[in-house]
């Protein structure tokens, strides 16, 4: 009966987390960060080498999954791809991701797992960014097989496990650079894990862990390198690869104060007519601690992952550059700690399973009301915690206004002026003669249609307002562009429009 509802549970999970990832997947406007990484696929689909950039870009593994995808669904350029495409790969990353607790099984019981992963399909931080195109759904997928085989490698060191955490921890590195933080975080709490079982009375041997342990590294280096060197035709990629741990360039904007995620995920938030928070996750986890005490076989486990959250939540709160994506594998390790709740449960009295049950439950239901939303009708309001400086929707129909535009005159040549103008490029892909300056230039005049970004409409006006129509647009939050289209074309546009 019991192995049934385990079964019956983990049907539901795997739906709920389908369904909140895949649902009206291309509504959202694309986010800049989606149109920039859109850009780089459109290069290696189109037969072109992005090459590395040690200084903007994160790994190979989006692209290279992506390209795939994109094949499969006869995609192979820039025009060609869509939201969909691009968003497909990290909602089944993040469906996976929900899947992870399962490789605990035979650590934990299957009570423990299941509830790790309802509170990781129902995670609106986990559902939100499984529906976008960034390295984050896959770098939480890959970083909780990391997690599971290096637990098992500390209490087990042999070649077979020492394989899996190499690849696993390889295709990390292939996805983000910062994958160091989550060995750091595991190397703190793995050293506190041997340093307890010798405490107890547990010898573990050096040499035990010697040989598994550069299977690892050479696992981890055969894999990554696979991916930044292009299956090895640019092998100085690799070189570039490290640098990026010394040079990498962070973009403006993105600093906040040292309370940033402890306020983003716990403090209750009200907006939208709905209190924000995943702070009962983090209570249910920290209800964990207490009742483990009574296990010690349990404590060193719970303390593993503990210490590892708190190790990377305090390395990210003091790292300046802050963005909500970021913790979303900290939080899944989180939502593994908190299904542990389950591992004691048949000690307890009915009074505290019927409290904890209340608990799991309320938790559980919050989520799902919170994962509605983020994924419904404010999925793209700046209200919304998790829309982090969400583009605007008007731009969703530009494409389909310049398609009719030009059907009632040639709108080339155009151009784009400014910088910070992502995610403007996927939405004029289909321009042909398009191009982009840093300044304005007194030719635009005689151009069809000018995009213009805020730091140079008061010099554009000067220029072109003689010769076009000025019409505003949105681009980001709070982020405004102005639009610039030639009288002639503005005549037949709207004389059309009157007929």
């Amino acid at each position: 009966m019991r192995h049934t509802f385990i079964c019956i549970g983990w049907i539901a999970v795997a739906f709920i987390a389908l369904y909140l990832r895949v649902n009206n997947l291309g509504d959202n406007p694309v986010h800049f960060d989606e149109a920039t990484g859109a850009s780089i696929l459109g290069q290696a689909l189109s037969g072109e080498y992005p090459g590395f950039d040690p200084k903007h870009f994160h790994g190979p593994w989006l692209r290279e999954s992506t390209i795939l995808i994109a094949r499969l669904r006869g995609e192979n350029n820039w025009n060609s791809l869509s939201v969909e495409t691009l968003r497909l790969g990290p909602a089944v990353a993040g469906c996976l991701l929900c899947l992870t607790p399962l490789l605990w099984i035979g650590t934990i019981r299957p009570m423990s797992a299941l509830a790790a992963g309802a509170l990781l399909a129902t995670s609106p931080l986990a559902v939100y960014y499984s529906r976008i195109y960034i390295h984050e759904s896959w770098l939480a997928l890959f970083g909780m097989l990391s997690c599971a085989t290096i637990y098992r490698f500390l209490k087990n060191p042999n070649q077979g496990i020492s394989i899996f955490a190499g690849i696993s921890i390889g295709l990390m590195f292939a996805t983000k650079e910062t994958f160091v933080v989550y060995i750091l975080a595991w190397a703190i709490a793995g050293s506190l894990f041997l340093f307890f079982h010798t405490a107890e009375g547990v010898r573990p041997q050096f040499r035990d862990y010697l040989k598994p342990f550069i299977s690892i590294c050479f696992w981890c280096v055969l894999i990554s390198a696979i991916f930044y060197t292009d299956y090895f035709r640019n092998p100085t990629a690799y070189i570039e690869a490290f640098r990026t741990f010394f040079i990498y360039e962070t973009t403006a904007g993105h600093t906040k104060p040292f309370t940033y995620y402890f306020h983003l995920l716990l403090w209750p938030k009200q907006a939208l007519g709905l209190i924000w928070t995943e702070g009962l996750v983090a209570i249910l986890a920290c209800i964990t601690i207490p009742l483990s005490l009574r296990n010690k076989h349990q404590v060193g486990l719970i303390r593993f992952i503990a210490v590892a959250v708190v190790v990377q939540f305090l390395i990210y709160s003091f790292i300046n550059y802050k963005t909500p994506w970021l913790m979303l594998l900290t939080w899944a390790h989180v939502c593994l700690w908190a299904g542990m709740l389950f591992q004691t449960w048949s000690h307890f009295s009915r009074i505290k399973q019927s409290l904890l049950s209340i608990l799991f439950i309320s938790s559980l239901g919050w989520q799902v009301q919170q994962s509605f939303e983020v994924t419904g009708n404010i999925s793209n309001d700046a209200r919304n915690p998790y829309a982090y400086a969400p583009s605007s929707k008007d731009l969703t129909n530009l494409p389909q206004w310049l398609e009719n535009l030009s059907a009632t005159a040639h709108i080339q040549p155009a151009a784009v002026v400014g910088s910070s103008f992502w995610p403007l490029p996927w939405y004029l892909r289909t321009i042909e003669n398009l191009t982009y300056w840093s300044d304005i230039h007194p030719d635009f005049s005689k151009y069809a249609v000018v995009f213009v970004m805020p730091e140079h409409t008061a010099k554009a006006d000067k220029l072109l307002l003689k010769s076009h129509q000025r019409l505003p647009r949105g681009l980001r939050e709070n982020v405004a562009i102005m639009m610039y289209l030639r009288y002639d074309i503005w005549d037949k546009w709207t004389k059309k429009e009157t007929l």
